[in-house]
């Protein structure tokens, strides 16, 4: 008996100086599912944190799962077969006004950046969209982006066609405006640089036309919050140490959004990282102001949509990371 405890000592002993991921092996990791709805470089953080195991390390097993359409994601959030979401706001500001209680707790961007209007070789300037079609649907972020360019420059809404393919991802839009059956959609990298090589005009950023609204949240519902809060934090711990793997891993970074875009070409994925970066949060609070122009834009489109601003984001779990130096134990990256 003595020979049993002095080695099951010499094993607690041992255990003490393993490495922590080495020591959350042993633990039973918690299970989440994921959605994002695009092939595009503005979930990179998400695929990185999930590719190089670091929600792991937080006592999670996080797989993420490709979903077109607001109302896919939206059903897919409701029937539990996704708990978080990454994407568009729309999802979860339809879900809510519709009596759910949707909350984002974090938004990657709070203003248009990272997007770009591109266009049939032949249209160059905006201007010269009046009296064409243009692939945007009107349910979609990309719509209210385009028409805010439109005015910016002159045009008004009805002097262009918006033609919608249903839930046709970028890839589809690109052949549509190839095929000429519209001159101009909004793209985001990789596909802008697709898009460029296949013909098109890359005419516009949108980064340079100033929207401000809310891009790539993190969407979830208020119950999964209240019933798993830990789990949410352990999420939000992962997609920070994700953030800072972007910011200071070009290598890893790049290989990842090859691997989820399934684009190879070096040039272009060392393009996208270049884009990508120095747009990228620190910590991605959602901004009220961000919120309320959203909500607006959607207002615009749906007059049956009345919501309240301030009841649709919960800073307090990056707050409470922020405030805990959580930030700072994940290394100056």
């Amino acid at each position: 008996m003595k020979i049993l405890a002095i080695g099951v000592d010499l094993i607690l002993g041992l255990m003490l100086f393993l490495p922590p991921s080495l020591a959350a092996q042993d633990k039973k990791l918690s299970s989440l599912t994921v959605g994002y709805p695009a092939t595009s470089a503005l979930f990179t953080p998400l695929w990185v944190a999930v590719d190089q195991g670091i929600f792991a390390k937080y006592g999670l097993d996080v797989k993420v799962t490709y979903i077109r359409g607001n109302r896919v994601m939206m059903s897919a959030l409701i029937a539990g077969e996704i708990q978080l979401y990454q994407g568009a706001p729309e999802t979860l500001l339809y879900y809510t006004s519709g009596g759910g209680d949707g909350v984002f707790i974090a938004s990657q961007y709070n203003y248009v950046g990272n997007y770009v209007l591109m266009t049939d070789p032949g249209i160059t300037r905006v201007a010269d969209l009046r009296g064409k079609r243009i692939v945007a649907g009107m349910a979609t972020p990309t719509y209210r982006y385009m028409v805010k360019i439109l005015e910016q420059a002159g045009v008004r809404k009805e002097e262009v066609t918006f033609v919608d393919f249903g839930t046709s991802g970028q890839a589809e839009r690109i052949t549509a405006v190839l095929k000429k059956q519209a001159s101009a959609t909004v793209l985001s990298p990789p596909n802008t640089y697709a898009a460029e090589k296949q013909g098109l005009r890359r005419l516009l950023a949108l980064r340079d036309v100033k929207i401000k609204e809310l891009i790539a949240v993190t969407g979830v519902r208020k119950t999964f919050l209240r019933e798993n809060k830990e789990a949410a934090e352990s999420f939000l711990r992962g997609y920070l140490e994700g953030l800072a793997v972007v910011r200071s891993q070009p290598h890893i970074s790049m290989n990842v959004i090859g691997k989820y875009t399934r684009q190879q070409d070096k040039e272009v994925l060392r393009k996208v990282y270049e884009e990508l970066v120095p747009d990228l949060p620190r910590i991605p609070y959602v901004e009220e102001e961000s919120v309320r122009a959203t909500v607006q834009g959607v207002q615009s489109l749906d007059r049956g949509i009345n919501l309240d601003p301030r009841t649709l984001y919960d800073n307090s779990l990056l707050q409470g990371l922020e405030n805990g130096g959580f930030l700072n134990k994940i290394g100056a990256r």
